[in-house]
């Protein structure tokens, strides 16, 4: 107890210099015991006497309850001096500090959420580990922030093994052998850039101006960065092409946690996944075998990157501007998960990678699942709103029916425009109409659309998505000369004997596009 009182003291001594407009994290890996993570941090002046200190209860892209708070006790505040301040805990994810005007210093430890014993809803694709080789940073379960100060700076300090690669796509202020320090604009910046750390499998690939990291974590060794990579040149070229030439970003990482087999987490047996992120993506696997696993991966990889436009770039109010603390969602899920599904898949046909029948196979699979699975009446834009809880059952729909909504959308498109003007061209007007830093009106959205393409889309949408009303697929699918194979089957096929102008129409949707410069 000595030696760790002496050790405040003259940490303490220097807070008076340091201290700023800004929250100064430190993360030691180096300290890291029975997997939890201690966190110190130099706290930006406060002039109030009491302040709330909170972790998010949920966060972009998961649409479920995820309460990080529940992993992170002993918060403690201090003055500069090293006087112990009043902490009162409020909740799961907020903490109450007296006299915080006084306050220089908080500290409190987290623990890994990949072992832990609580119950709890946090998909692995968001969570946190703490193991030997291998420390996941998924920092909405580490850093937290003071109540109406959020558009604050961060500067975070990992200080870390000589040996441990750190992957991400920040690049660092500063870096040595044993340390690397960031700074983050304000907490989504921060919350919005993952980083694994440990002894990892990595390669970078350059595809145009773009430097793409892929970072893979094997326990066991056994999958490599390298295939992986060579899998995903060919799909992130298509999409450079799929997007005029140019992708949005100079610096992309895709980064892997393999689950070794038979390893005991705290998550549900089967339960795998990604989440997006701006210039990052970050994947939570199963081990396979390797040539299946890459396969898989692709798919996976190509959702996870197109959420880039959706809704990293084109979003609503209730996106751009996030409620950490309360469940407070979009209605468009069909546009942030469902258009993002159908690209994921609509870039590899127009790629090359898939032939036509293996992409409308995709289709009538999505057909199938939506049908079978799910509600067909309920209103898109109502599940959406209550994703997280009243209908937290139908969310998987949003792969199914939602990807759909797109196909029809872009078929629609092209059919009105005679070929002219399709979804992905949709897509890019609403990109500069509203941009990373702008954000839509939910229940503005369908007019604008429609003003941007045809009134006739506006209706589809308010029929089909807001409405209860069943989409005719069929329907759709014939103006691009589509067709189920039988009356009863929900297999998609060409038809051979449709209209010139539908096959003409199929081929703008299906044919595969011209490739562009390397550069």
């Amino acid at each position: 107890m000595k030696k760790v009182f002496l050790a405040c003291i003259a940490s303490f001594s220097m807070l008076s210099v340091v201290n700023a407009q800004s929250y100064k994290y430190t993360l030691d890996v180096n300290q890291i015991k029975n997997d939890i993570l201690p966190v110190s941090l130099v706290t930006p002046p406060q002039t109030s006497k009491k302040v709330i200190f909170s972790l998010p209860k949920i966060i972009p892209g998961t649409y479920a309850i995820s309460d990080y708070g529940n992993f992170v006790d002993n918060v403690q505040a201090f003055t500069a001096a090293g006087k112990a301040l009043p902490v009162k805990r409020l909740d799961v994810n907020r903490w109450e500090i007296s006299n915080a005007h006084h306050m220089a210093k908080l500290t409190y430890n987290v623990e890994d959420i990949f072992d832990t014993d609580k119950k709890h809803n946090v998909y692995p694709m968001a969570a946190t580990n703490f193991e030997e080789n291998n420390v996941v940073l998924h920092y909405p379960g580490i850093i937290g922030f003071f109540e109406n100060q959020g558009k604050l700076p961060f500067e975070v300090t990992i200080n870390k093994p000589t040996n441990y690669f750190a992957a991400t796509s920040k690049t660092p202020v500063k870096t040595t052998a044993n340390q690397d320090v960031f700074d983050f604009t304000n907490v989504d910046d921060i919350y919005d850039m993952p980083a694994m750390y440990g002894k990892m499998d990595t390669v970078t690939i350059k595809v145009g101006l773009t430097d793409v990291l892929v970072a893979v974590y094997s326990p066991n060794g056994d999958i490599k960065a390298a295939p992986i990579a060579n899998k995903l040149s060919a799909l992130i070229q298509g999409a450079k092409n799929y997007l005029g030439g140019k992708l949005p970003t100079d610096r992309y990482a895709f980064l892997y946690y393999i689950k070794g087999r038979g390893l005991k987490q705290s998550f549900p047996p089967g339960l795998s996944g990604a989440l997006e992120h701006t210039t990052s993506s970050f994947y939570y696997l199963p081990e396979m075998p390797a040539a299946a696993l890459e396969n898989m991966i692709v798919n996976i990889s190509s959702h996870e990157f197109f959420h880039i436009i959706t809704p990293l770039t084109i979003a609503s109010k209730e996106v751009k501007e996030f409620n950490y603390d309360e469940v407070v969602l979009s209605k468009h899920l069909w546009l942030y998960e469902g258009a993002t599904e159908y690209t994921a898949h609509h870039v590899q046909r127009k790629a090359g990678i898939d032939t036509e029948q293996q992409f409308l196979n995709k289709l009538s699979q999505k057909v199938t699942g939506s049908l079978l699975q799910y509600n067909d009446t309920l209103p898109f834009t109502t599940l959406s709103k209550s994703a997280a809880t009243t209908y937290a059952d139908q969310y998987g729909n949003v792969y199914q029916k939602g990807a759909l909504i797109s196909a029809c959308l872009d078929v629609y498109l092209l059919h009105l425009s005679e070929g002219n003007y399709g979804l992905r061209n949709l897509m890019h007007d609403l990109g500069v109409k509203y941009g990373a830093n702008a954000y839509f009106n939910d229940d503005e959205i369908f007019d604008e659309i429609g003003k941007l393409s045809y009134p006739a889309i506006k209706d589809f949408l308010v029929k089909y998505v807001a409405g209860n009303t069943p989409i005719p697929y069929a329907e759709y699918f014939a103006l691009a000369g589509v067709k189920f194979s039988t009356p009863s089957s929900k297999k998609l096929i060409i038809d051979e004997n449709a209209s010139a102008q539908a096959k003409f129409i199929r081929e703008k949707w299906l044919g595969v596009d011209p490739v562009m410069p390397k550069n």
